[in-house]
């Protein structure tokens, strides 16, 4: 059996982090995995990627993923695999496409990553969606909300199972990476705050923002990621007076070394498939505070401490709680780092290798 795991590309991202973390373990179990991408820019993901010798080939790049001409440069790949497991739109239409132009008797597998995009809600987009959906034997849904959206949209419950994300716990734990120099003075003595996402709308950092204006003087943020958000970020917290105490990391590719250096470790979110980084903060000890959004809830909930979307007020009372409760604390951090062992990378991996076996047979 030869696979292909298709990705837009491999820019920052939880599910381009699924693919570099997972792919070289499905290769050592013995499976025969190529990874594909539309656009084949040079990024720290893919040079992690290629270090690790798994084979990957591009179809352009720093091209427009959008352009439906690449349905075309996708048709000669086809014959080569037995299955394709896709990521993330447009490489969810462009492969269906390619599949009904070729005639090939490759079986596709799509992997649903969020539970809100853009096209549910447009009349046309729902039926292109059904149409689009239909070409994969199997499409998998990383939370139980992510399903219920899935399912709603396409009308394919029949073919759609909830296969949970996974997180290298064992790996993240023993993790012995540092924080870049000249960070450790930068924060001694603080309440350390860490937010990991890619400043995009649905991340919601200016909640974060405002609600650290509400806290003590020796709290600070530090966020991880970059974006199309980052500058708005960066001149809301200098509006609200704590520029100096906001901190941005910018792209990491080690992210353990910040979660260990912080107290909390926060999520905003609007909207989330499932919420990687609260399960790298759970096993790595830390309570996790959240909004309370599908996907996300389902991890964090009677571990870690839920708020409502933007409310920032809910959520600096709930760092204060924690932060000035010792056995608060002590109790939630123990709570989280129990609850992060269902999510172990193992359970994704044999659910995967599960699908692969079905389609084929």
């Amino acid at each position: 059996m030869k696979l292909l795991r298709v990705i837009n590309s491999l820019a920052v991202g939880g599910a381009e982090r699924s693919i570099v973390n997972n792919v070289p373990i499905h290769i050592a179990n013995g499976l025969d995995m190529d990874v594909l991408l539309l656009d084949g820019r040079q990024t720290f993901f893919l040079d992690e990627l290629q270090k690790r010798n798994v084979k990957v080939r591009w179809l352009g790049r720093n091209i427009n993923v959008y352009n439906p001409m690449l349905v075309f440069k996708l048709l000669p790949i086809f014959r080569k695999y037995d299955v394709i497991h896709v990521h993330l739109f447009p490489a969810l239409y462009w492969v269906a496409f390619a599949k009904l132009l070729s005639w090939s008797r490759a079986k596709l597998v799509y992997t649903e990553h969020n539970t809100h995009n853009r096209r549910r809600g447009n009349p046309i987009y729902r039926w292109l969606d059904r149409l689009v959906y239909s070409q994969y034997s199997t499409i998998i849904a990383i939370s139980d909300a992510t399903k219920l959206a899935l399912d709603e949209q396409t009308g394919t419950p029949g073919k759609s199972v909830v296969i949970h994300n996974g997180v290298q716990i064992a790996e993240l734990r023993q993790s012995s990476a540092a924080l870049p120099e000249g960070w450790e003075s930068r924060i001694r003595g603080k309440k350390v705050l860490v937010q990991i996402a890619g400043f995009r709308p649905e991340k919601d950092q200016d909640t974060t923002i405002r609600a650290l204006a509400r806290l003590p003087a020796d709290h600070v943020v530090i966020f991880v990621g970059d974006g199309e958000r980052r500058l708005a970020c960066e001149k809301l917290a200098l509006e609200l007076g704590v520029g100096n105490r906001v901190f941005f990391a910018g792209l990491q590719g080690e992210v353990a070394a910040f979660i260990k250096a912080a107290d909390l470790v926060i999520m905003s979110s609007h909207w989330e498939g499932f919420g990687r980084t609260a399960v790298e903060g759970m096993a790595l000890g830390k309570p996790v505070i959240a909004s309370n959004v599908s996907g996300l809830n389902e991890i964090v909930r009677g571990a870690g401490c839920l708020f409502e979307v933007g409310d920032f007020k809910a959520l600096s009372e709930a760092v204060l709680s924690l932060l000035e409760t010792p056995s608060l604390y002590a109790e939630a951090a123990e709570k989280c780092r129990v609850r992060a062992e269902q999510y172990d990378v193992k359970y994704m991996i044999e659910g995967y290798e599960r699908v692969y076996a079905s389609v084929c047979n």
